[in-house]
Formats: C-alpha cells, sequence, structure tokens
C-alpha cells in the first residue's frame, strides 16, 4: 500500500498581492481561495482597536484606518532602514529606524481599552501574514501543510532569501524551496517542453512581469529541461499602481467637473483612498471589456461618483507611462547578448500585464517569430501555479528537494557563453549548444551527405548573434527566393576535421556530437554508424 502523497502548495508571496496554488486530483494547478472567496490575498497588515486582520480585511482598513495599515513590508525583509521607506506607500503605517533596521508603527487597544505603540520589525510583519496564510491553506483543503514552494524576485539578495526562510520556519511553514519568479512562470508557462510536455528543447523567454508596485523583466534560458535566468531588470516607474493613479487623477477631473470639488488638491486622503480601490476594478474591467465603470459612495461631502471610461480614452491617457517598461525589456535583452529575434516566447504575468494596449506596445519590439502569451491562465496567478507544479514534482520525487531551500535560489551553474556549432557558411551558424546552456552538455546533429561523396567536413564554429537588418528599400523578390535570416553566425574557427568515408548514398548520415565538461572543454565526435567510422577532435576553452 503506497503512503499518501505530501500536501505541498506553491505560494507567490507578493508585496502588493500573494496567491497560493495546490495541484488537484486532475493533476491541474489550481488556486486556493481564501476566506473572503478571493484568490489573491492582498499582502496587507492592519490593526483596529483590539483586532489584527491580514489579507483582504485588513485592505478594507486603507481607508478609514490607514495609518494603522502595513503594506510593501516583504520587500523591507534584509534592508536596514532608509528614509525613502516612507515615500514608497505615501499614508501607510509610519516607518521609523530601530538600531539601524526599519519598524512599523503602529496603535493597539488592550481590553481596557488602552491605547500602546505596537513597533513590528518586516520580518515580524511577514511571520504573521504567513502564519495567516498557512491557516488559509489548511483550513480549504482539510489537512496540514507539510512543504511549500515560495517564489521571490529574481533581484531578491541573500540576505533577503535568508529572512523569508526564517519567517516560514517561524509562521510554521515548511520550506521546500525558494525560486525565481521568472522560473515560476517559465515552469507554468512549459517552456522548453514540446505540446506533450515530454522533450525538453531548448529556447529562450523573456518574463515580463507587471505587479501591482513594480514591474520585473527576466530573460530565461532553458536547456534540456533546467532554467537559468541571463538578465534581469527591476523597475518601479511602470506597475498596477501606477496605472490606478492615471485613472484616479481622471476620475477625480471627472468629478471636479461635476460637483467643483477638487479631492486631489485639497488633500482629501479618504476620498482619494476610496477612489483608489474602485478603480482596480475598472482597469481589471477594461482587460476584457470595451467600456468600464467606476463608482464610489459618500466620495466627498456625501457626493457619489458615478462615471465610465472606454478603453480608448484609457489608451491615450495611460500610454505615455509605459516607456521605462519598453526600455527594460529592451536593456535586459542587450544585457544578456541577445536580439528580440533570438527570444522565442514573451511570457506575461502579474495583473497588470492584461491591459492589452500594454500586451501590443510589448509585441512591437519583436518580430512575429516571436510568441507573446498569456495563455497560462490568470496571469496574476500564474507564478503560485508554477511553484505548485514544481512542489508536485518534488513530492513525486522527480525533482529532488535542496538541502538547504533557504540557499537554493543561489545556485549557479556555469553556462556556455557563446553558442558553439556547426560553420555552414561566412555569414551562417548552425547552433548545435546554445548560448547559457548549462554545464556539462552534450547534443548531437545528423548531416546527410550527398549520394557518392567520401569525404565528410565538419567546421566547428563559435557564434554571435546576427544584428537585424536596418530598414532600407529593397526591390520585392518572390516569395521562393527569400531566405530566412540565420539567427547566429560564426564568430570564431575552432576546428576543421574531415572524416574519410566509403561512397556515400541517400542513406548516409554522420552523426556530430559536441560535448562540454565542467573544465569547458569541448570533444566534438563525428560519427558514421553505418561503417563505424569515427573522427574526434578536443578544443580547449
Amino acid at each position: 500500500m503506497s503512503a499518501a502523497p505530501k500536501t505541498y502548495i506553491g505560494l507567490s508571496l507578493g508585496n502588493h498581492n500573494s496567491v497560493i496554488a495546490i495541484i488537484n486530483k486532475d493533476h491541474r494547478a489550481e488556486v486556493i481561495a481564501n476566506e473572503d472567496g478571493e484568490h489573491k490575498t492582498p499582502t496587507y497588515v492592519a490593526f483596529s482597536g483590539e483586532e489584527e486582520y491580514h489579507g483582504s480585511q485588513a485592505k478594507h482598513q486603507f481607508v478609514r484606518n490607514a495609518q494603522n495599515t502595513i503594506m510593501g513590508f516583504r520587500d523591507l525583509l534584509g534592508k536596514p532602514f532608509s528614509e525613502e521607506m516612507n515615500k514608497l506607500h505615501p499614508g501607510f503605517a509610519k516607518i521609523e529606524a530601530q538600531d539601524g533596521n526599519p519598524v512599523f508603527v503602529v496603535s493597539t487597544e488592550n481590553e481596557e481599552g488602552e491605547t500602546s505603540e505596537l513597533r513590528l520589525s518586516p520580518h515580524q510583519v511577514t511571520v504573521r501574514y504567513l502564519a495567516r496564510l498557512r491557516t488559509t491553506a489548511e483550513e480549504y483543503l482539510g489537512r496540514k501543510i507539510e512543504g511549500a514552494v515560495v517564489a521571490l524576485p529574481v533581484w531578491f539578495s541573500a540576505e533577503q532569501k535568508k529572512s523569508v526562510a526564517a519567517a516560514c520556519a517561524e509562521a510554521g511553514l515548511p520550506l521546500l524551496q525558494l525560486v525565481s519568479e521568472p522560473v515560476a512562470a517559465a515552469i507554468q508557462y512549459g517552456v522548453g517542453k514540446d505540446a506533450t510536455h515530454e522533450d525538453a528543447k531548448d529556447s529562450v523567454a523573456l518574463v515580463v512581469d507587471v505587479g501591482g508596485t513594480g514591474s520585473d523583466i527576466a530573460l530565461v534560458a532553458s536547456r534540456g529541461g533546467l532554467y537559468s535566468v541571463v538578465a534581469s531588470k527591476h523597475t518601479q516607474e511602470v506597475s498596477g499602481e501606477i496605472v490606478d493613479d492615471v485613472l484616479v487623477k481622471h476620475f477625480a477631473g471627472e468629478f471636479q467637473r461635476q460637483h467643483k470639488i477638487d479631492i486631489l488638491q485639497s488633500n482629501n486622503a479618504k476620498a482619494v483612498r476610496k477612489l483608489k480601490q474602485a478603480v482596480e476594478a475598472t482597469k481589471r474591467t477594461l482587460s476584457s471589456a470595451t467600456t468600464a465603470p467606476c463608482s464610489v459612495e459618500s466620495l466627498a461631502d456625501g457626493l457619489d461618483y458615478n462615471g465610465t471610461i472606454n478603453r480608448t480614452r484609457f489608451d491615450i491617457i495611460s500610454g505615455k507611462v509605459y516607456g521605462p517598461l519598453l526600455e527594460a525589456i529592451a536593456a535586459a535583452i542587450a544585457d544578456a547578448g541577445y536580439t528580440p529575434a533570438q527570444v522565442d516566447h514573451v511570457l506575461l504575468c502579474g495583473g497588470a500585464s492584461r491591459i492589452r494596449r500594454l500586451q501590443s506596445r510589448i509585441a512591437q519590439l519583436f518580430p512575429e517569430t516571436t510568441v507573446v502569451r498569456d495563455d497560462a491562465g490568470e496571469l496574476d496567478e500564474v507564478i503560485a501555479a508554477g511553484c505548485a507544479e514544481q512542489a508536485a514534482l518534488i513530492g513525486q520525487g522527480i525533482v529532488e528537494a535542496p538541502a538547504n531551500a533557504a540557499e537554493a535560489a543561489d545556485l549557479t551553474v556555469d553556462v556556455l557563453a557563446k553558442p558553439l556549432g556547426l560553420q555552414v557558411s561566412a555569414d551562417k551558424l548552425i547552433a548545435v549548444l546554445n548560448k547559457d546552456t548549462p554545464l556539462p552538455a552534450s547534443r548531437s546533429v545528423k548531416v546527410a551527405l550527398p549520394a557518392g561523396q567520401k569525404r565528410a567536413y565538419v567546421a566547428v564554429a563559435e557564434g554571435e548573434p546576427v544584428p537585424p537588418k536596418e530598414e532600407e528599400e529593397e526591390e520585392e523578390e518572390e516569395e521562393e527566393h527569400v531566405e530566412e535570416t540565420p539567427l547566429y553566425r560564426p564568430s570564431k574557427l575552432l576546428a576543421e576535421m574531415v572524416l574519410e568515408l566509403d561512397q556515400a548514398d541517400e542513406n548516409t548520415r554522420v552523426e556530430i556530437t559536441f560535448f562540454v565538461g565542467t573544465d569547458k572543454k569541448l570533444t566534438v565526435t563525428a560519427t558514421e554508424r553505418v561503417s563505424g567510422k569515427s573522427i574526434k577532435a578536443e578544443i580547449p576553452q
């Protein structure tokens, strides 16, 4: 009798919202609903009187009790105090320095109604929040959580990762592994696998995660079923909150025209908070509908607000804010030494990436051969689902759980700095081992020979990306004469080999194997299987 499977979850611990997922009986990722029936649990903790609130209930406190509402604590883990911290989320609980580290300062009451000051470090807030998430999952599933794979930003420092691991332990949430968010997204999208999810294939994906408080761009190379982040960029200039601010300004202007009340200039913080919560739903609706309402009861001076906006108008007023994100995408690709043509997939995740105009702006950066994808489920649930997939693989023994979960996301392997392959001509290289392939690595290709040929010539070379052609006016060629531009061209000839053969026929194939060990020495072997003839070259790197 086989043992019952372990109860493992995947957790996307976001700075704005968090999501819990499991793999259900149908072997699909399923997101756990919280006590309010919502799939996203706001990463908020709030205090009011004797009560402590978490998630959605804490977020509701923000309208009338902002000074005792804590948000943004995840990104402060493992960081020293800075005056800039209070500027990141104005209006929330105040952050002060204590022994050089940040603490949130809130007011609470005891049973006698006496008010006291409570000072909580980001670690302490995270522990309280994670404990609530664990309880949510256990109540939903009806059993104890025995392990979790948790996703964090790729730019988190080792100190921040250790802080998250410590908070998980203190919250009673057994940590299996920390993974980077872009890798979790790539897992959920099935990057590097064919349609049957069986054969691992080389692939390069750009993960664009537009979250509530910032955006992360990461170039992920999938080589032989292994993932490595080869470049990343983070910007706080484009986020769901910034898009919300654009809508807040628009509807505040409409309210002012209707009632002659300017809630922005009058510093009516409560009215602004109410409107900000309302526009979140408006923005979400516009991702699937051409028009969306915005309604706020008693916005200011007892007056209600009811308005609408269409997608065209929304695209016009929000279009200017996307620039920094597009620049970060271009920079991440360039930093990794790639061109847009070498990116196979653009993977969208994060709630704000639903915006259709933003998706089209991103697509314009790439050729038609690059597929822009948003087909892995709800975009703000993709990362949690990828963590659940990884947790299931650990549970099945397909992937070994790291001995030290806190350091698992820091494990690095040597990778190829340049593609290696067969030089076909002075301008074309067929890559056998792609750039950023983890070492050791081995790949083979089979080459057909013309009938009657008695020698197989093999030219081994390093490659470099072929730069995109500059736009220029050219006469149109007939379709059958147009050749696809190669992705790589030879940059350095490494070896030339000649395999002597009996006379080749139409079935003759020469198998060429490339192997690079951890010492980075390249061994190339050319073999004709029928005759058994073979030749080998060893090339130190």
